[in-house]
C-alpha cells in the first residue's frame, strides 16, 4: 500500500500493517528456522515470536525480542520460554534478557508517523533479505 493511503488509516491499522510487515522480516532475516527449536520450514509457514509479549510497545518491533517460531513453540508450548530465553543469552550475551525486560517495560506510543517510518524501514528491509 502506498504511504499517501497509510496516511489516511487509522493508528491501529497502521499498527497492524507494521505487525505484517515486521513479522515477514523476522521470518526471512531468520530464513525459516525456528529459533526455539531449530525446525525449517519455509520462512512464510513459520511465525514471528516475541519472548516480551507484543501487548509491550517498547520490544513489540525489537529485532532482539522477536524471532522465527515454528507454529508448535510459539502457540502450542506458549513461546517456548525457557529454550527461548537460552538462545537470547546465547545469541546476544547474558544481559539480553535485562535489556529487553527494561525497554518492554518503558511507557511508548508511537505517533503515526513513527509507525509509517517503521512501515518503510521493514518493508525495505523485507526486500533486500528476500531478493
Amino acid at each position: 500500500m502506498k504511504s499517501s493511503k497509510r496516511a489516511l488509516k487509522g493508528y491501529s491499522a497502521l499498527k497492524k500493517d507494521l505487525d505484517t510487515i515486521f513479522s515477514r522480516f523476522i521470518r526471512a532475516r531468520d530464513k525459516g528456522v525456528c529459533f526455539t527449536c531449530g525446525a525449517i520450514k519455509e520462512w512464510k509457514y513459520q511465525q514471528c515470536g516475541h519472548f516480551f509479549t507484543r501487548s509491550r510497545l517498547g520490544t513489540r518491533w525489537d529485532e532482539k525480542n522477536c524471532n522465527c517460531q515454528c507454529y508448535s513453540c510459539n502457540m502450542f508450548k506458549g513461546g517456548n520460554g525457557g529454550e527461548y530465553a537460552y538462545q537470547l543469552k546465547k545469541k546476544y550475551g547474558a544481559k539480553i534478557i535485562d535489556t529487553l525486560r527494561e525497554r518492554s517495560l518503558k511507557e511508548i506510543r508511537f505517533k503515526t508517523s513513527d509507525l509509517e517510518k517503521l512501515i518503510k524501514k521493514y518493508s525495505e528491509l523485507s526486500k533486500s533479505v528476500l531478493e
